[in-house]
């Protein structure tokens, strides 16, 4: 009996790949926390706000990014929502933030600018029981860059993901001091995907 031919295998994209890989990761925090909340007991948080005022450099290619805008300066404004406060041994907090930066080089005789919005949920931890003292903190979201090229990085999507680590300490008072890193990528779902970073140092003044 003949048999019939068999069908080669369809290759798929690396740009679908990534964002499979990327949606994966995603919700894999997303249920984490959310267990998180659930074992902690999360208490909903009305009102407590902070106004972050932020100023930086453009990084080199140590960390993820490709190439170096070490010569770069940012400033930026925050303004972050705590919505759920999660009570324990250690004290978690949930935030909203929107955020914007703005960065300038002089790059090969020009004089070349970025703007940067962002949207994304944050996470807050203190190893302690109250909300003071040191903490870390995590966020990943959505940004919006301006422009595609500045400094050495071309960039091949002006949308991209949101992605940041900090560590700081709370006042007494309630206002925070903090360094952040940041850094924004398609996530592999346009090529080239070179990268973008930036450091800042931020205050945080509670309202």
């Amino acid at each position: 009996m003949p048999h019939s031919p068999t069908a080669a295998p369809v290759p798929v994209p690396s740009r679908t790949i990534g964002k499979q890989i990327f949606a994966l990761v995603i919700t894999g925090a997303l249920l984490t926390l959310n267990s998180m909340a659930a074992q902690a007991g999360a208490v909903w948080r009305d009102g407590s706000q902070e106004l972050i005022l932020s100023g930086g450099k453009g990084i080199g290619s140590a960390l993820i990014q490709q190439k170096s805008i070490a010569g770069s300066d940012m400033v930026g404004v925050n303004w972050s929502y705590q919505f759920y406060d999660y009570p324990g041994n250690h004290h978690f907090q949930w935030w909203a933030q929107v955020s914007y930066s703005h960065m300038w080089i002089d790059y090969q005789g020009e004089d070349q600018k970025q703007q940067i919005w962002e949207l994304k949920p944050v996470v807050r931890w203190y190893p302690q029981r109250e909300a003071k003292g040191i903490f870390g903190e995590f966020g990943v979201g959505a940004a919006y860059l301006t422009e595609r090229s500045f400094g050495a990085i071309d960039l091949s999507t002006n949308l991209n993901f949101s992605l940041h680590f900090a560590g700081g300490y709370t006042l007494e008072n309630g206002h925070t001091i903090s360094l952040r890193y940041s850094h924004f990528s398609n996530g592999y779902t346009n090529s080239p995907n070179p990268g973008f970073d930036f450091a800042s140092l931020n205050w945080h003044a509670k309202f």
